[in-house]
């Protein structure tokens, strides 16, 4: 069910534009309370995206009660979330041309408040250093939100730590989600938000829902969709070797990912799933997951995002990745496999015995972010209208595919 839409208020004549750039529902997700927010308050904005994960993003802004993209720079690959490495190219060369087309007209949206504009990205995907690179381009200062998460390895997590380590230097505002992130900040402005915005989106999401049909009563998550797993057949098997054994005794409902469907076809893996109690399902919107997540038994994922969702949901969880940038509920309720197998089958041995201890700050991490935009003046002015060469219209205008799942 789609959330009301933000009732805004009088703009504030201060006011400065902002532009959004996004691309993943990842990303959104952790945008939508600052988004919700600078509606309430009565900031405007100028939405945009790269389209990276283009099936979502027009279900999961209406779930969020958020209106859709004023830009549309690319539509994934062919109308699709991108899948495979063979994808990125041609996206980024959509993203690439339709920003050097646009750019003029898009100066002058970003000029049209009284002071000087803002682009504001979040996290570590290809679409953070894009918005990042087109604030630079655009002589704009860029904020990101998410900054100072580190693995201190290049190649573990990759491409996202090379990601986040490209946006702090073209970055010149820093929103870090906690007192450690913060830290690893050496230079611009840096704001400790205390806490991950993800926080906020959780909140939104109100009880307990329904289950999808088939569901059973008790029953475990799994959310597989990284490069590190994907791209190895032999630890990619292993994996579900491991969760389809576990599955006999408690069932499991694995994630479809469009990543992960397209690794399990190419190393011919699908028949490791019965249907039952190893089951595959398709992805849901958010407020679906959350749901879903809170009446899990427990959740093993690869996501850093889900990583930090169980943190503060209190599932137990096993990250299963070689290292994590993300210190939410290690040693707590979360496990860190290092990609080992054997780890992954101990959690799923035992998961209960792993709890979450810390105690949560009360203070919102969005009401943080706002607040300090506020104080230096950096919102938007009222609404511009996009001009015809920076297309308002979602995938479905278009005749594309828009899933819900």
């Amino acid at each position: 069910m789609a959330r009301p839409r933000a009732t805004r208020t009088r703009p504030n004549e201060r006011d400065r534009v902002i532009l959004v750039v996004f691309g993943t529902t990842g990303e959104l997700i952790k945008l939508a309370p600052v988004l919700l927010r600078l509606d309430e308050r009565g900031h405007e904005y100028f939405l945009s995206t790269t389209g990276q994960q283009v099936q979502q993003i027009p279900s999961f802004l209406e779930q969020f009660g958020l209106r859709q993209p004023d830009l549309w720079l690319a539509r994934g690959s062919d109308g699709r979330d991108l899948r495979t490495n063979r994808d990125i190219p041609g996206w980024l060369g959509r993203v690439t041309r339709s920003f050097i087309r646009g750019r003029t007209q898009l100066r002058r949206v970003l000029e049209s408040g009284p002071g000087r504009p803002l682009v504001l990205v979040h996290g570590d995907t290809m679409t953070t250093v894009l918005g990042a690179a087109m604030g630079r381009a655009l002589r704009v200062p860029v904020a990101h939100i998410e900054a100072g998460l580190r693995s201190f390895h290049l190649r573990h997590p990759f491409p996202e730590e090379l990601n986040r380590r490209t946006a702090s230097r073209l970055a010149r505002i820093h929103y870090a989600p906690g007192p450690w992130a913060a830290s690893n900040l050496r230079s611009g402005q840096v704001v400790d938000t205390g806490s991950n915005t993800i926080r906020d989106s959780l909140a939104l999401v109100e009880g307990e829902g329904p289950l999808p049909e088939g569901v059973p009563e008790a029953f475990g998550v799994v959310s597989l969709h990284r490069f590190e797993l994907l791209s190895s057949r032999q630890a990619l098997r292993a994996s579900i070797e491991a969760l389809a054994e576990a599955a006999r005794r408690t069932p499991l409902l694995f994630v479809d990912h469009p990543v992960t469907i397209a690794a399990l076809e190419r190393f011919r893996l699908q028949h490791l799933f019965d249907g039952s109690s190893f089951k595959r399902v398709p992805r849901l919107p958010f407020f679906d997951f959350i749901r879903l997540e809170r009446q899990s038994l427990f959740v093993v994922t690869d996501s850093g995002g889900s990583q930090e969702e169980c943190f503060y949901l209190d599932r137990p969880c096993l990250v299963h990745r070689v290292r994590t940038e993300r210190h939410e509920g290690l040693g707590e309720n979360a496990v860190l496999s290092g990609m080992s197998t054997d780890v992954l089958r101990a959690f799923l041995a035992s998961p209960d015995r792993h709890r979450r201890t810390s105690v949560l700050s009360e203070t919102s991490p969005s009401d943080v972010i706002l607040d300090d935009l506020e104080r230096r003046s950096i919102a938007v002015g009222p609404q511009p209208t996009p001009t015809p060469s920076l297309s308002s219209r979602s995938p479905n205008s278009t005749g594309q595919s828009n899933p819900r799942a």
